[in-house]
């Protein structure tokens, strides 16, 4: 099987949808699939459209999405489907949910679309529909509702994503599959260096991890006050923020350690961060909207179990008391200390859930696995 892999953006580009994007093209390359790159397809933009576009952002008008245009897809559309007669591939793949540029694709070209969330979701989960114009509102259900029925199968990395594509848009479920996104790492530890960093790791002081470039969206506040609760009621405890540089006072100075942006794609940086995973005891994941979360898997592959949020597609990552603990949301601080406490009191019971979080890794969220995944489900659907 020979796949055509489209998309707006450069599909080699290791910091792209957060290594996403080059990371699944190696995997299906792994599993055997032929892969021929058509990446960084221009935006063309009529000029009425850019005049719009700066009118809406200019007057403080709600958000217009250009990106959604028709003709700015369609023309993308073409150029994917020029490229596609040529007669060498037997199907299109498109990654991503940055500009759709699969959506208007004709029927008749075989296509997959792998992506964590349909637009629709997207949006509403990390803005709201009520922050776009009329307009960009109609090309949303447009975009979604075209590439969910005319396409080949699309797959998602969550089961929140498939459930919101079938409420939504009335898909039938034999067009959809779920295929979780694996860790984005350069390498990965063997399973017998992870059962040694966990028993390295000791009993105090607990260390939990932050990992994230938005602070207040992927729910830093709430990530320190859980340490400073934790401290509170006496068990020793410290974050490590990884992703951003907020502002401490002195005294969270003094049991935080902030190490910014980290590019783990290069090797300093991958072992930089390595290190902070392999010592770490959890990985705290408190976002208010999140469609997937690879920090979450990448923890996994190091044994780093994580405390998260029941928030879009985290649920299909972590397994509350088997892979991880999952609070409520919004976040409760009493209920999250409460858990972590006990945690800190069964090292036993913490090691089993580490090791767990980590053969979950090499399972399911891993690329190789969802490489695989993909691969045979492509071949069924287009055998059909």
């Amino acid at each position: 099987m020979k796949l055509l892999y489209t998309c707006a953006d450069r599909a080699d580009d290791p910091l792209h949808w957060s290594g996403t994007v080059v990371n699944c093209r190696r995997a299906l390359e792994a599993a055997g699939v032929e892969i021929a790159v058509f990446d960084r397809i221009p935006f063309e933009c009529p000029p009425v459209l850019r005049v719009r576009h700066q009118l809406h952002k200019h007057l403080a008008l709600k958000t217009h999405h250009l990106d959604l245009e028709p003709d700015v897809l369609r023309s993308a559309a073409q150029r994917i489907a020029i490229r596609f007669a040529e007669g060498d591939c037997d199907a299109v793949f498109c990654p991503g949910t940055g500009v759709p540029v699969h959506a208007y694709l004709p029927p008749e070209i075989p296509t997959f679309t792998y992506l964590d969330a349909t637009k629709r979701s997207w949006i509403e989960a990390y803005f709201g529909l009520r922050t776009l114009c009329a307009r960009s509102r109609r090309h949303v259900d447009a975009v979604d509702r075209r590439g969910l029925h005319d396409h080949t199968l699309t797959f998602f990395s969550s089961e929140w994503a498939q459930r919101e594509a079938e409420r939504d848009y009335n898909v039938p479920f034999e067009r959809m599959a779920v295929v979780p996104f694996g860790a984005n790492l350069t390498h990965a530890p063997t399973h017998v260096e992870v059962a040694a960093s966990i028993l390295a790791r000791g009993h105090l002081p607990f260390r939990l991890l932050f990992v994230g470039k938005e602070w207040e969206r992927k729910g830093g506040p709430d990530a320190l006050a859980l340490v400073r609760v934790l401290r509170d009621r006496g068990q020793a405890a410290t974050l490590d923020i990884v992703g951003c540089t907020p502002v401490l006072t002195e005294e969270e100075r003094g049991f935080v350690c902030v190490h910014g942006f980290i590019d783990h794609s290069t090797p300093e940086g991958a072992a930089r961060f390595h290190a902070l995973l392999s010592a770490s005891h959890v990985l705290v994941f408190l976002s208010h909207a999140e469609a997937y979360g690879i920090a979450l898997c990448e923890a996994a592959a190091f044994g780093v179990p994580a405390y998260a949020l029941r928030v879009g597609g985290i649920p299909t990552i972590v397994r509350h008391g088997e892979t991880g603990w999952l609070g409520d949301a919004p976040f409760c601080v009493t209920t999250a200390a409460h858990t972590l406490i006990e945690v800190c009191r069964s090292p036993v019971a913490y090691g089993r859930v580490a090791l767990a979080a980590r053969a979950d890794y090499e399972k399911r969220l891993n690329w190789q696995a969802a490489g695989r995944n993909l691969r045979t489900r492509m071949e069924t659907a287009l055998a059909t």
